[in-house]
């Protein structure tokens, strides 16, 4: 296909829905010329347009054109023709009828146009780049600066900077000093903003001189590793500057000092030359906090990367002065404030540590101990190669910075630690559990429990549909007496039993429960696996360690009261087609009730234990019946409705929010909860001294509002 050169045929090739690109030859044209679409007063027009004359061509044929056209009608056009204004007379040109796509309309403007073609195709991209831009329409510009625009030099240092802007150093002929807009080829064509200062070389020549600058994404941000050229446009046209192959690739950390090494030999506007000075002063990977001169000093005690998407600091800021106008944590290029949502605790330590300080000496108050911070903050993670740091603005004219070292992991021991400072009868305790601890929880991404290894002592479970599953903790001796007092009962004796424990434990247990075994003509698996903090922990692994359809769940720290009890429950199962879950009571060592169901309170609309610490002849005589929610410290259940809910939920700390979380979810399926007061377990009080009490009363603080927050509107609309 050839430009039609009869004067009254064009070639016409499409940009989107909404501008066509008309090429044919005239006697003379102008730019911009009015345009009717299919000679339509109504559909008048104005086109930009790209000429060059054509050596040896006939007079009604010695210009070439391509007439930029925008299509600005409603709805769909079939565009036959078009009347063009060429120097005051009407010509109407009737379109060819296959469109023609850009790729093959640049070799035939460019057979024809010869030495103009870098001129028709600069005129054309620019025209392209007016007005409203869409993809299809810059996707059009770079194809043609791609063709025509010519080489200017050279990027050979690359990096992205912390703040977003990718830091560029290299050499160029033409590239303007100050702000430009250019265009990046990035999967695609992007604008973007290239603030440049030129730089003294000696190792350059024929007028090229070194560069440094900064490139900031106007729409979507850049992958350094596929960038390939920036599209510039100078006063003689469009040029590029290529990626030198071998263009060395800065971390972030690096940016900064390459930056202040330069500065020295960079000439730029003012604006331009304090734009690079601010990023040579940005995070480097030292702590300047404690180069300030100022009593400002800070310390971290936990950085813990959450499971699920979020990070979790803890620490102290010591700041007697307010000095400190902000605090922002910066992760993988993505900031968030932490100084207005942070929950500051005491920290006399701190005090105490600082208070002999010359530094600070006459500006602490001895009395004021309100130092350390907890925050966590969702949807910041961080990458293996991205610093991790905080951002600390000092009296709205300096920064400093504090590098972090995130862990990826938060066991159960770290979390005891980073919540036993919390009090949750005080204000700044209910603070961070709301705000920080309650809200980590929920984005914590615990992996499910995984058998790492199983040892059978005569254990068959192919002839039995029910199946005794037992969960442990770390105290090996409650497996032990557990499996010691099933043994008595010859209904359980005889049950197919699975007992998980830590994978911690199992060396130390697996003996024993072999000897047990043997003794009383047991059939036990014993599994190992990893994951496992609690009973409800061990139940999900062990679960996965039998074939047995129904399933009874018992904690190794509740105990059996008298024999039978397992049919009774079985009895109840069954009658209700064992679509339900059964728990029976249990009462501690004392005779006072630890579980007998979980209520409504009507008044009140909340969930909650009744009978908890009265004496068991409250309930004595009390008939079965449903209950909002039952206990998986001993219950009887179907695999399949277990299945069903995907089983226990990780976002809770201790079991009993738990297990309720599962009734609630089989409520939700239709398993309702039925308590069996005639069955009577025991289970020992827990040592309630020292900091286990503390604890205790923090993780049920912390379970009760993930649970609240999950549940609370559909139990104030339950019934009771």
């Amino acid at each position: 296909m050839t430009l039609p050169l009869d004067g009254e045929t064009a070639l016409a090739a499409p940009i989107g829905d909404d501008l066509v690109l008309i090429c044919g030859v005239a006697a003379s044209m102008s730019s911009p010329a009015p345009v009717l679409l299919n000679g339509d007063p109504t559909l008048a027009m104005t086109a930009t347009v790209a000429t060059w004359r054509r050596h040896g061509a006939p007079p009604e044929a010695a210009i070439g054109f391509v007439a930029i056209v925008p299509l600005k009608i409603a709805g769909r056009l079939r565009l036959r023709s078009i009347v063009l204004r060429c120097d005051g007379q009407p010509v109407r040109y009737t379109l060819v009828k296959r469109a023609v796509p850009l790729t093959k309309l640049m070799p035939i403007l460019s057979q024809d146009a010869g030495e103009h073609i870098a001129d028709v195709a600069d005129t054309m991209a620019q025209a392209l780049m007016k007005g409203r831009s869409n993809t299809a329409r810059v996707a059009a510009a770079m194809s043609l600066l791609a063709a025509t625009a010519r080489n200017d030099g050279y990027v050979e240092v690359m990096g992205p900077a912390d703040s977003g802007e990718i830091f560029l150093q290299g050499w160029s002929n033409a590239l303007p000093v100050d702000q430009s807009r250019v265009f990046v080829a990035h999967d695609g064509y992007h604008a973007a903003e290239l603030t440049a200062a030129t730089v003294a070389r000696d190792d350059l020549g024929g007028g090229a001189q070194g560069f440094v600058g900064l490139l900031a994404a106007a729409d979507v941000p850049f992958d350094i590793e596929r960038l390939k050229h920036l599209f510039f446009r100078t006063a003689e046209g469009w040029r590029t500057l290529e990626i030198y192959q071998r263009r060395v690739l800065l971390a972030s950390t690096d940016v900064p000092a390459h930056i202040r090494d330069v500065l020295p030999r960079a000439s730029a506007g003012t604006e331009t030359l304090q734009l690079l000075r601010r990023a040579g002063e940005r995070f480097d990977g030292r702590d300047t906090v404690s180069l300030l001169d100022k009593p400002i000093r800070l310390g971290m005690d936990l950085v813990v990367d959450v499971p699920g998407g979020g990070l979790l600091v803890s620490g102290w800021m010591l700041d007697p002065e307010g000095s400190v106008d902000s605090v922002i944590l910066r992760a993988s290029g993505g900031g968030a404030p932490v100084h207005a949502s942070w929950t500051r605790l005491p920290r006399p330590d701190v005090t105490a540590a600082f208070e002999q300080n010359d530094l600070f000496a006459g500006c602490i108050d001895p009395r004021r101990h309100d130092h350390g911070f907890l925050a966590f903050v969702p949807g910041l993670s961080s990458a293996d190669d991205e610093p991790v740091y905080f951002e600390l603005s000092v009296e709205s004219n300096a920064l400093a910075f504090y590098p972090l070292k995130p862990v990826r992991a938060l066991s159960r021991r770290a979390l005891e630690r980073l919540v036993s400072t919390l009090d949750p009868r005080m204000s700044g305790g209910v603070k961070a559990i709301e705000r920080h601890i309650g809200p980590m929880m929920q984005a914590l991404d615990h992996p499910a429990p995984r058998i790492v290894e199983m040892r059978d002592f005569e254990f068959d479970d192919s002839a039995s549909r029910t199946a005794l599953v037992m969960g442990a903790g770390l105290d090996t001796e409650e497996v032990s007496v557990a499996l010691s007092l099933l043994a008595l009962d010859p209904e359980v004796a005889d049950m197919p039993i699975v007992v998980c424990v830590p994978i911690a434990t199992f060396g130390d247990i697996a003996s024993e429960v072999q000897r047990l075994s043997a003794f009383y003509g047991l059939s036990v698996r014993l599994i190992a696996a990893d994951g496992v903090q609690d009973a409800c922990d061990a139940f999900e692994a062990a679960i996965g360690g039998t074939k047995a359809e129904t399933l009874v769940l018992l904690e190794s720290g509740v105990l059996p009261r008298q024999p039978g009890w397992v049919a009774r429950m079985q009895r109840a199962y069954n009658a209700r087609g064992g679509k339900v879950l059964i728990s029976p009571t249990i009462v501690f060592e004392d005779d006072s009730i630890r579980f007998a169901g979980t209520w409504l309170d009507d008044t009140e609309r909340l969930l909650v234990d009744r009978f908890i610490g009265y004496p068991r002849d409250v309930v004595r005589g009390a008939e079965a019946m449903e209950v909002i929610a039952g206990t998986t410290a001993c219950c009887i259940v179907s695999r399949a409705a277990l299945a069903s809910t995907g089983g226990f939920g990780r976002t809770y700390l201790g079991v009993a929010e738990k297990g309720r979380d599962l009734c609630l979810k089989l409520k939700l399926a239709g398993i309702p909860s039925l308590w069996l007061p005639e069955v009577e377990m025991v289970a020992a009080d827990e040592d309630h001294g020292g900091s286990g009490l503390a604890w205790r009363r923090l993780a049920q603080r912390i379970d009760r509002w993930s649970f609240n927050r999950r549940w609370s509107l559909l139990v104030a609309n339950m019934r009771g």
